[in-house]
Order: C-alpha cells, then sequence, then structure tokens
C-alpha cells in the first residue's frame, strides 16, 4: 500500500485508484460526520466533498500528517455547512407542520375558552353584588386593588378582604 502522498499526488492528477484509497483510508471519518447528520446520503455528500477536495488541489504535502489534517478540516466544514443546510430545512418543515395543526388547536381552544366563560359567569352569578363587582373589575377589566379601591371610596384592605372572600367562595361553588 502507498502512503499519503503519493497516493495524494496521484488522485490529484486523475487517478481513480488512487482516489478510492484515499476514500477508503477516510471512511471511518466519514461515517462519524455522516452519523452525526443524521439524514439519508449524508456519506455521499461528504464523499463527494473529498474527492472534489482532491481533484481540486494541486498543493504538494511534505508529510502524510498535513494531508490528514488538510481532509479532516475540510470534512468538517463541509459538515458544519451540510448540518446548517439540514437544520434549515427541518425548521421549515415543522414550521409548516405547527401552521397546519395550529387552525385545529385555535379552534379547541376557542371552545375552551366559550366553555370556561360560562362556568365562570354561572358561577360568578352565584356570588354577592359586591364580591361580583369586585371580582369583574379586577380581573376582567384589569383594575388593580389601588384603584378599584380609589374608585369605590372604600381601603385597599377592604377590596382585598372582599376579593379573597369572593375568590375562596368561587372555589367552594366550582368544587360543588
Amino acid at each position: 500500500m502507498y502512503n499519503l502522498i503519493v497516493l495524494w499526488e496521484k488522485a490529484s492528477k486523475g487517478d481513480n485508484e488512487s482516489i478510492l484509497a484515499i476514500v477508503e483510508k477516510f471512511d471511518p471519518l466519514i461515517k462519524k460526520y455522516s452519523r452525526k447528520l443524521s439524514y439519508d446520503g449524508a456519506d455521499t455528500d461528504l464523499i463527494i466533498c473529498l474527492i472534489e477536495t482532491i481533484k481540486d488541489n494541486n498543493i504538494k504535502f511534505k508529510e502524510d500528517k498535513y494531508i490528514v489534517c488538510y481532509i479532516n478540516a475540510t470534512i468538517y466544514h463541509k459538515y458544519i455547512i451540510l448540518s446548517k443546510k439540514n437544520m434549515s430545512i427541518l425548521n421549515n418543515e415543522t414550521e409548516l407542520n405547527d401552521y397546519i395543526t395550529s387552525d385545529n388547536n385555535k379552534l379547541n381552544q376557542c371552545e375552551n375558552v366559550v366553555d370556561n366563560y360560562i362556568f365562570i359567569s354561572n358561577l360568578l352569578d352565584k356570588l354577592p353584588d359586591n364580591q361580583k363587582q369586585i371580582i369583574k373589575k379586577i380581573f376582567f377589566n384589569d383594575l388593580s386593588v389601588v384603584e378599584l379601591a380609589k374608585q369605590l371610596n372604600i381601603s385597599r384592605q377592604s377590596v382585598n378582604r372582599a376579593k379573597n372572600r369572593a375568590l375562596n367562595n368561587l372555589r367552594k361553588l366550582a368544587m360543588e
């Protein structure tokens, strides 16, 4: 078997047997990155990259270790490029699936909102008027306890107590 420098020189001149020998030598590296890419044809893409690297470069190397480092770096960079491309494709496919299923989810959410609104309305109707008014203004009209206290001309503490009593009553009514 030839050393890597001789194989590289022959392969860069177009010798197919030398190209095949180099591909076989770097097969473990190619398999490693193709497993990481985890899509069909990843190994083929990396082999094509290796062959193009060999044919396109007439670099003269002094030792085998320089060829190994050069090929390792080339395959690693191709792995990065393919990984980004694959992730982009996967993200687009996922977004499409989310878009299709989101319509069904929106419909289910709307049904749940209507059901919840009816349930809460029924519970609120069972509360005393002052507690019902406080709950509606705090939770439906987004008023703070301080704002509501000023509006009703009572203390913040009184509003907070009434709110807590109303919430306790709602819990009890919901459990029935």
